[in-house]
């Protein structure tokens, strides 16, 4: 919970500075967990909110929900919080970028004992196709390595910019 509190004070203080230029977006895509010997293949979605300080350098909370897969009597659930460092290439309607942060994973298998909390790092690599000024396109393959497990996200979404 230090950590959600954390993540939500950081991203609040671009919306205070005068200088960032904010954003929200959402994706959904392929992906992965595992945890133990378990490993979950699924859809889901990724919901964002972000500050650009500098045309190089943004501030990145994310929250990533695997679908829910039902597997015999099990069903299995996980989803990411992540708040991440964003360095970009800025050109002119392809942004490059580069993700670094730090990650929450919360997976919940019934009738198993590997529900838990895992604390990690986040990385990854992706590009922002500008349509106009305020929305974008985002392609992105993010790994999360977690303390005793680990997710994978292929995705695709939109940025809105304000």
């Amino acid at each position: 919970m230090r950590i959600f509190r954390l993540a939500v004070l950081l991203v609040l203080m671009p919306f205070a500075a005068a200088q960032a230029q904010n954003y929200i977006g959402i994706s959904g895509g392929l992906m992965s967990y595992s945890s133990g010997t378990t490993e979950m293949d699924s859809q889901g979605f990724t919901v964002v909110a972000g500050g650009q300080f500098d045309p190089l350098i943004a501030i990145e909370f994310s929250y990533t929900s695997h679908a829910s897969v039902e597997v015999g009597a099990n069903d299995y659930k996980a989803s990411v919080m992540a708040l991440s460092g964003i360095l970009r290439s800025p050109g002119e309607g392809f942004e490059p970028f580069l993700r670094l942060g730090l990650a929450r994973g919360d997976s919940d298998i019934s009738d198993a004992s590997m529900n838990g909390k895992e604390d990690g790092i986040i990385f990854g690599l992706g590009a922002d196709f500008s349509l106009n000024y305020n929305s974008s396109l985002r392609f992105e393959y993010v790994e999360t390595d977690l303390d005793g497990a680990e997710s994978d996200r292929l995705s695709f979404g939109t940025i809105y910019r304000f």
